[in-house]
């Protein structure tokens, strides 16, 4: 079986640091956020860019959204270091657990960790630059360079080509690394070593952690990938020629 990355278990390790002893599965994140703080959350059924954007202006917070309005299952708005995860109630009860695993994911990595890794690196007063609050100074911004810290506003990750799927490498990658960091809040590959089948596999994650069907398999897929050359490419090559 395939591990998680270091980065994955560093997060979830601090994460679990800060909110304490881990619930019973299927795991209720909302929960565990309440005790660890940071993050609040809202439903509005019938979910958008728009409605968020609303909730964001009645509250004279920046929403720095691109793009055109569109129906959302969940998202995350983050200001001055404290996030809100927006989900959709009529979503079913795993599609809504998996969808706030994956804003308090995209909260953890790529959210409060630069800000993590600035403040450490140039101070505390800093991280106003990564809000918008103010521009880097002269100094901020040398030390940024010589200490390879980006030091520039928080983006969003947002936007979307026709079909709906992320656009831009920068935000496929951000989008696959928040469901693998998840997937490993939801169900921690530590417990699932013993299981070998990917059938078996696939069922548990969905019976037992309580991961909608689709991520099951495609988390399956990641910790027992096909071996390589599945497809007979490999006994091809080393066949001799007149065999």
């Amino acid at each position: 079986m395939t591990g998680p990355p270091v980065w994955v278990t560093d997060l979830a390790g601090r994460f679990w640091a800060t909110a304490g002893e881990p619930p019973s599965f299927p795991r209720d994140l909302e929960d565990a956020v309440a005790s660890a703080g940071g993050i609040t959350t809202v439903r509005r059924a019938g979910l958008r860019v728009s409605t968020i954007v609303a909730h964001c202006l009645a509250r004279k917070v920046p929403a720095a959204f691109a793009g055109p309005d569109r129906a959302l299952r969940a998202a995350l708005h983050c200001w001055a270091g404290v996030g809100t995860v927006f989900l959709d109630p009529t979503d079913p009860p795993d599609e809504q657990r998996f969808s706030f695993a994956h804003e308090l994911a995209h909260f953890l990595r790529d959210y409060l960790s630069p800000r993590r890794q600035v403040a450490k690196a140039l101070g505390p007063a800093a991280v106003d630059v990564l809000d918008g609050v103010r521009p880097p100074t002269v100094e901020e911004q040398l030390h940024a360079v010589l200490r390879n810290r980006p030091l520039t506003p928080h983006c969003h990750l947002m936007s979307r080509d026709p079909a709906g799927r992320p656009e831009g490498e920068h935000d496929r990658r951000a989008e696959a690394d928040a469901d693998r960091l998840a997937c490993e809040l939801l169900a921690p590959a530590e417990l699932l070593q013993t299981t070998t089948e990917r059938d078996e596999l696939h069922r548990r994650l969905n019976a037992e952690f309580g991961l909608p069907a689709s991520v099951a398999a495609w988390y399956a897929l990641q910790l027992l990938p096909p071996p390589p050359f599945a497809d007979g490419r490999m006994a091809r090559l080393f066949k001799r020629e007149g065999d």
